[in-house]
């Protein structure tokens, strides 16, 4: 038997055993539907007293791939952060035929990576 976990009306998890636990309520579903919560957390709820499709499914899908992608621009901008204090103490050319530097180099991507995270954001 597979359950998917309840907990304050919310799905907290899944396994084939089920919870001890008087706050948790242990729904037993198929197969397809706990391989199914397994891949994907969004793609149920729970309401009045069972486990059905997500209605905001899609939405909440989305979201998450933008969160996803918000944390990744953050990790981009500190590695790059951690460049230009190096370009800046250095303070090197990166291409002799245009006299770019480092710093501008960086600082360029950082610009992209900002208006790519302002995009982002607009859309949460």
């Amino acid at each position: 038997m597979k359950y998917i976990y309840v907990e304050n009306e919310i799905l907290n998890g899944a396994g084939e055993a089920e919870q001890l636990d008087d706050a948790i309520l242990n729904i037993e579903v198929s197969d397809d539907v706990y391989e199914n919560y397994l891949a994907e957390k969004y793609r149920y709820i729970y309401l009045n007293g069972s486990i059905i499709d997500n209605p905001q499914y899609e939405n909440e899908k989305q979201k998450a791939a933008i969160e996803k992608r918000i944390n990744e621009i953050h990790n981009e901008l500190d590695t790059l952060d951690e460049k230009r204090i190096r370009a800046v103490c250095e303070s090197e050319v990166k291409d002799i035929k245009t006299g770019e530097t480092w710093l501008e180099y960086y600082n360029s991507l950082i610009i992209d990576l900002r208006s790519e995270l302002g995009a982002l954001e607009a859309q949460i």
